[in-house]
């Protein structure tokens, strides 16, 4: 009787281990499964985007397919590491016109705030991979890029930036920039204003918009790619660019080559002409 009861225990513990063991296997290649499934699903969108994006030199779709997937990685990488990001500039544009890239633009345009930035430098230390490398300009706590230095010994070839994810193989990269919830250009805080936030403009001087123009961030397709946008991006793109910027590209293709629109120039010098008009006029 003490024999069956001890071989019953040995049968019990054997069979709970043997499960246990089990679960965790399914659970590991479950994980990878639903990873690779998840890879899989992003490549497919993005190769259809490819398909609706229109080429102009024969560089162009290989181009575009790198800058694609460098930004895939790096959403992967902010996914995992928490980092609140969302598109700018000329990736903003791009969205706003066609969500997604601009068929000409050579690298993607992120904001984060500032001070976030502390987080980035802190995750630039880690050897993530072989291909990719997160780099974070040493003078990043420093407002302003003619105040910051090229640290080229370090590879850090930029200045306005606070950070770049970088494609080794490819030589592509994505552009982090600082936002601020204060107007550098300000000696002194205005009492009663509503929150505004601060970046570059186009010509590098301080631009502001108010707070709720970019928060709540919301998450939003870009070339079949899952990221992050302001909420309200049209807004944003005329902030920084004007109006025209909204629906007029600033290129266009001729004859095999990238240059720059006569429309969206003229459309742009008649909007210049017509602000300082009504700024003389008051």
């Amino acid at each position: 009787m003490l024999h069956q009861r001890r071989l019953f225990w040995i049968c019990f513990y054997s069979s709970c281990t043997l499960f246990f063991f089990s679960a965790l296997i399914y659970d590991h290649y479950q994980s990878h499964f639903d990873f690779d499934n998840q890879l899989t699903n992003e490549n497919i969108s993005i190769e259809k985007a490819l398909k609706q994006m229109p080429i102009c030199v024969p560089d162009d779709r290989p181009r575009q397919r790198t800058i694609l997937y460098t930004l895939l990685e790096w959403t992967h990488f902010a996914q995992k590491y928490n980092i609140r990001y969302w598109i700018a500039y000329g990736s903003l544009v791009g969205y706003v016109q066609r969500h997604g890239l601009l068929p000409h633009d050579l690298d993607v345009d992120l904001l984060i705030m500032a001070q976030d930035t502390s987080q980035l430098f802190q995750l630039s230390q880690l050897n993530f991979s072989s291909i990719y490398e997160l780099k974070v300009q040493p003078q990043w706590y420093i407002v302003g890029e003619t105040k910051r230095s090229y640290f080229y010994s370090e590879g850090i070839n930029f200045v306005a930036p606070n950070a770049r994810f970088i494609n080794r193989k490819d030589h592509i990269h994505v552009d982090i920039w600082p936002m601020y919830d204060y107007d550098p250009s300000e000696t002194r805080m205005k009492k009663n204003r509503k929150p505004m936030l601060t970046e570059y403009d186009e010509y590098y001087n301080w631009k502001s918009s108010p707070q709720e123009w970019t928060f709540p961030l919301q998450e939003c397709l870009f070339s079949g790619i899952k990221v992050w946008c302001p909420a309200e991006p049209e807004k944003l793109v005329a902030n920084i660019y004007g109006p025209i910027s909204v629906k007029i590209s600033s290129t266009k293709c001729v004859n095999g080559s990238w240059i720059a629109s006569d429309e969206y120039r003229l459309a742009k010098s008649m909007m210049n002409n017509s602000v300082i008009t009504n700024t003389t006029k008051l």
